[in-house]
């Protein structure tokens, strides 16, 4: 038996859906703006569509012309073959999207890290070489390394000093920075290098680090020093 419905008036009752009954499951509903109910519902194999639908079949306490019982017999009938093999092209259909979704997320996840990475390449900070490409003051072309850099009410302030040790002094929003591999127009549009955004930076930040922690253990030799010449007796 699958479902069988069974009419309130006469009470006469009639079956369908037999052997495709997949599952049945009850819910509450709001079947009007303050009056809920829990419903049957009964999921089935359509043999002519190939498909799973889903649908009402009983509203309890509600007034119906006829409600239904459902019986779970998919694994008993005749179509228990025909659904397997529709359950196992589902699971290949969603294994695929799943593969397309993780793509696609990676494609992005890589877009962002690209360019975060970028934007880190050519961020002006102190030590970068860096040319002049708008602005008045320094005339376009300057090239020079950064070595002031301070935040104002009208932009990021710097001063570069050229090959010849001459300071000029303009916005961070006026100059690109040099990079090996990596050509500037006279505009600061710049190409993207060989090995990418990603790996230029994981270049740039190693050795960004390497001379951070170089300094730092000059510096600790300094104290060290420092220390001894201030306070003999702790070494003899």
């Amino acid at each position: 038996m699958a479902i069988t419905w069974t009419n309130h008036k006469d009470g006469t009752t009639r079956i369908t859906n037999v052997g495709c009954v997949i599952e049945k499951t009850t819910n509450v509903v709001r079947v009007m703006s303050d009056v809920y109910c829990d419903v049957l519902y009964a999921t089935v194999w359509n043999p002519e569509e190939q498909r799973c639908d889903t649908f009402a079949v009983n509203y309890y306490g509600m007034d119906q012309e006829e409600h239904g019982s459902a019986v779970v017999d998919i694994h008993e009938g005749g179509y228990a073959e025909d659904y397997e093999i529709w359950l196992l092209i589902q699971e290949d259909i969603k294994r695929e999207q799943e593969a397309i979704e993780a793509e696609k997320a990676r494609i992005r996840q890589l877009e962002e890290d690209t360019k975060d990475a970028k934007e880190a390449c050519l961020e002006v900070v102190k030590g970068v070489r860096c040319k002049v490409v708008a602005g008045r003051k320094v005339a376009k072309g300057t090239e020079g390394e950064v070595f002031w850099i301070r935040d104002t009410h009208y932009g990021t302030k710097i001063g570069i000093r050229d090959e010849k040790g001459v300071a000029h002094w303009t916005y961070a929003r006026n100059v690109a920075v040099l990079l090996d591999g990596v050509d500037v127009d006279e505009w600061g549009n710049v190409t993207e290098p060989a090995e990418g955004w990603i790996a230029k930076w994981d270049a740039i930040y190693t050795k960004r680090q390497e001379a951070y922690q170089a300094k730092r253990a000059k510096m600790t030799r300094m104290d060290d020093l420092m220390e001894r010449m201030g306070n003999p007796s702790r070494y003899y």
